[in-house]
């Protein structure tokens, strides 16, 4: 009896050890998955953010300007009234973007605030604006928890100009 109660003694110990090998690895397993499921989010938010810029810019254009004889408007513009709203628990310090008016008859590319005036080409067969608007939103997140450096979740949206 008492050498089975001596084996039962160093098998406490080695379960102990066990024990704490398996739960610090399964906390960490349960830590990444936590913040990985953040970051899914943080990406959705970040393309949400894209569509919805590059749907405000599509209705900023040039006609819109000339119609109700309204300023240019800006990249910031687009930035502070359609993308920085869905930055819902985001540093918004860390949200840049990016604006682009795509000619299609030319296939160039511009700035946005370099345009001015992007015009809307319109194609002979049914009259349809033919240029686009591209939105490249970016956010610089930090998941704290496991990295410290940053990462960048970067999405882009591109839309017809529509008015």
């Amino acid at each position: 009896m008492t050498a089975r109660a001596s084996a039962q003694g160093q098998r406490r110990g080695a379960l102990a050890v066990e024990g704490a090998i398996v739960y610090s690895v399964l906390l960490v397993l349960l830590l990444a998955l936590i913040v990985g499921g953040i970051g899914v989010f943080r990406y959705q938010q970040v393309a949400c953010m894209a569509r919805e810029g590059a749907r405000w810019a599509s209705l900023h254009g040039a006609d819109w300007q000339w119609d109700g004889n309204y300023k240019p408007s800006t990249q910031d513009q687009v930035l502070q009234q359609a993308v920085l709203p869905f930055a819902v628990g985001m540093d918004p310090s860390a949200v840049s973007i990016q604006v682009q008016f795509l000619d299609r008859a030319s296939g160039s590319a511009s700035g946005w605030d370099s345009v001015g005036h992007p015009i809307n080409s319109r194609d002979d067969v049914n009259n349809r604006v033919t240029n686009r608007v591209r939105v490249t939103v970016t956010y610089q997140w930090v998941p704290g928890a496991l990295l410290t450096s940053p990462l960048y979740l970067t999405s882009s949206s591109e839309v017809t100009m529509w008015y």
